[in-house]
């Protein structure tokens, strides 16, 4: 049987929601959000610039959010916007020193959050457990596709004991109800 609070997308996002509420409250003393953060580990983690399109697959955000966040993180000096002149429709982001600076200090403490949070689990099972994570992300490609085709939909209510489905007209005016004058 289905429970929500053991669902796996709960339990996940739980999990999720609580580090990153715990990270943001040591990470806004540098005037950043979690978003922010997470673009500035990318591109470190990367070593190299790369187009917004790029940073919001490795963020999980989508464009119009992420364009706000890396032009706010530009104006603060964190990171540069260029049109490269061979492609002027493409922005390429890259961190300044300012900003690689910064995520050297932050990703060591990403890091021990992530070892408090795995435990007494070994290296070896954490290693496991982020490839089953890994794997899980995938598979939802299966599902998203399902969902594009409109082969999963919310089934309609039951309609209750003795009720019947209404008959559609010529014009396929099915269930629609005629407003009746009052005389």
């Amino acid at each position: 049987m289905y429970r929500f609070s053991n669902s796996l997308p709960y339990l996940l996002a739980r999990l999720g929601v609580r580090m990153g509420d715990l990270f943001v409250r040591v990470i806004r003393h540098e005037k950043l959000t979690l978003p922010m953060y997470r673009v500035l580990a990318a591109l470190s983690e990367q070593g190299h610039a790369l187009r917004l399109g790029e940073i919001a697959e490795l963020t999980s955000a989508d464009v119009s959010t992420l364009s706000r966040i890396v032009a706010d993180m530009s104006r603060t000096g964190l990171l540069t916007r260029d049109r490269p002149e061979h492609d002027q429709r493409s922005l390429q982001v890259a961190l300044t020193p300012k900003g690689a600076e910064l995520a050297s200090r932050l990703m060591p403490i990403a890091q021990y959050y992530e070892e408090v949070a795995t435990g007494e689990m070994t290296v070896k099972e954490a290693a496991e457990l982020k490839a089953v994570l890994v794997e899980l992300y995938k598979n939802l490609d299966r599902l998203e596709q399902e969902v594009e085709a409109g082969l999963i939909m919310v089934p309609s209510p039951a309609a209750p004991k003795g009720a019947r489905e209404p008959k559609s007209d010529a014009k396929g005016s099915a269930g629609q109800r005629r407003k009746l004058s009052k005389k």
